[in-house]
């Protein structure tokens, strides 16, 4: 996935992950349900009771009656929102995001998955992905034409819309199992279409009736669904079979969310706002958007690697860091050596530390000297130099020197695209090199690096012209996929 993966997910920190609140405005979120409390084990739900009156029905024919329901639909909107509740140091937080869906036979379709965007007129596909890290996947524009059914299978078999739009970039999900289905489709949508299902409904192993609840006035079945050692809890509407809120597993997060000590009643839950059946659509609804500039194409093509720093080949600006005791330490006092500097970015880089000094120690000649820059987001609190134990624990080392960058005034000098990331620049201050410590081997190529940088080699031209052909390669790969017709056909061309 090298390429077009956001980093925010790389370090998968709590604290770091769970900060951000993307989507709605959590003023404007409705309180949640109290929630039935999730087993301790999922395994072997009991068996509901024999003797229940004959009003009252089993939780396996309620879902049966849920899918039945669906299925008969002439159309189906909602303003869904899955929302991930947290208690970060005894403060409550809640982080919406966007799952609605918007159906209508005929093979229309237009939903909000997550920062995705997709629209289906009856004739064309449109999926569009925000993230402003990427620049929305460089503005690529996805266009696919299809009759009857919407090809929401050709969709996600594209390895980046699935990330995408099965909430691997806005949520802290295990992304072990990305190479399966996605398990966070909304489960309206895959009720509306019969090639995808929604393992706790359409795929239950076993089931069982809770005692029944209320949601925003409306009486509602709830109902314990196991699927794959996981479970769900599903409020359905006693009189529309409007499924209204669904509570899904934890497992489905990445372990450090879940088991942190500093995080607290961890919840993952679906709200159906809105929901409603066979109502009249506007087609505007379903239109799909000229998107300008954006490039038309029949799959998302893997973004080129980012040469971590724009300023490779160019004089180093004159910038300030704060040393160990206190003190500042200009650029000028890096003068003479070749010096590699590795920046940190949280927890996930701090292992990097030690093998950082490793390689110091097997370069321990005068012609080099070596630095370690931390940030504000590494100190236990602002206006302290006290670092994070995580950051603390791998810092006792000989080799190497520690810096403090308030503000990242100094990164933003070096225009950083990617970290962590080392830079190498020489006696006379030119920045020759840098590779992301997620790289492969970057010890290796770092010393190769620094050593034919003391040797007088020009590394930067080298690198920069490799990395022009990164970018030649993509562009010939977007050309490969084009959809100009497709975007030329929505235009009236």
């Amino acid at each position: 996935m090298n390429g077009f993966i956001s980093t925010k997910y790389r370090s998968v920190l709590a604290s770091v992950v769970l900060m951000a609140c993307i989507g709605c405005d959590p003023a404007e979120v409705p309180k949640s349900v109290d929630l039935p409390s999730e087993p301790e084990s999922t395994v072997g739900l009991a068996e509901e009771t024999s003797d229940l009156r004959d009003s009252e029905l089993m939780s396996a024919e309620i879902l049966a009656s849920v899918i039945e329901r669906y299925a008969q639909a002439k159309s189906y909107q909602d303003k869904a929102v899955l929302y991930l509740n947290y208690q970060l140091e005894g403060r409550q937080t809640q982080e919406p995001q966007r799952w609605s869906t918007v159906w209508e036979r005929g093979g229309k379709y237009a939903g909000a998955l997550f920062n995705g965007k997709v629209s289906a007129n009856g004739g064309i596909l449109s999926c569009y992905i925000f993230d402003i890290e990427s620049e929305n996947l460089d503005n690529q524009h996805v266009l696919m034409a299809y009759q009857n059914n919407v090809p929401f299978t050709e969709l996600f078999s594209d390895s980046i819309a699935k990330y995408f739009l099965g909430g691997y970039s806005d949520l802290p999900l295990d992304e072990t199992k990305i190479a399966g289905w996605p398990r966070l489709m909304p489960p309206p949508l895959t009720l509306l279409v019969p090639e995808l299902s929604n393992q706790w409904i359409q795929g239950s192993e076993q089931s069982l009736r809770l005692a029944d609840g209320d949601f925003d006035g409306r009486s509602c079945y709830v109902v314990r669904s196991l699927s794959d050692d996981m479970t769900a809890d599903i409020w359905i509407d006693c009189e529309t079979l409007i499924i209204h809120q669904m509570s899904l597993p934890l497992k489905l997060l990445v372990g450090e969310v879940v088991t942190s000590p500093e995080i607290k009643e961890v919840q993952l839950l679906a709200k159906f706002h809105d929901a409603i059946f066979d109502e009249p659509i506007a087609a505007a609804k379903f239109a799909i958007e000229d998107r300008g500039d954006a490039i038309p194409l029949g799959k998302f093509v893997a973004l080129p690697e980012a040469i971590p720093s724009r300023i490779i080949g160019q004089a180093v600006p004159s910038f300030q860091l704060i040393g160990d005791s206190g003190g500042p330490v200009t650029s000028d006092q890096f003068r003479g050596k070749v010096t590699a500097v590795l920046w940190l970015a949280g927890l996930s880089s701090y292992s990097s530390v030690q093998d950082f000094d490793l390689l110091a120690r097997d370069l321990s000649d005068k012609r080099f000297q070596f630095g370690v820059v931390y940030s504000d987001a590494d100190l236990k609190e602002l206006g302290s130099l006290e670092v994070v134990d995580e950051l603390a624990a791998v810092s006792d080392v000989k080799n190497v020197n520690f810096y403090f960058d308030a503000a990242m005034k100094a990164s933003k000098l070096f225009q950083m695209n990617v970290v962590p990331s080392v830079v190498v620049f020489d006696e006379t201050m030119q920045l020759q090199f840098a590779v992301p410590v997620e790289n492969a081997n970057w010890e290796r190529d770092l010393k190769a690096a620094m050593l034919r940088v003391a040797d007088g080699e020009n590394v930067a031209d080298e690198m920069r012209l490799s990395y022009g052909r990164f970018i030649e390669s993509y562009k010939k790969q977007l050309q490969a996929v084009s959809a100009q017709p497709l975007l030329d056909r929505i235009k009236g061309n």
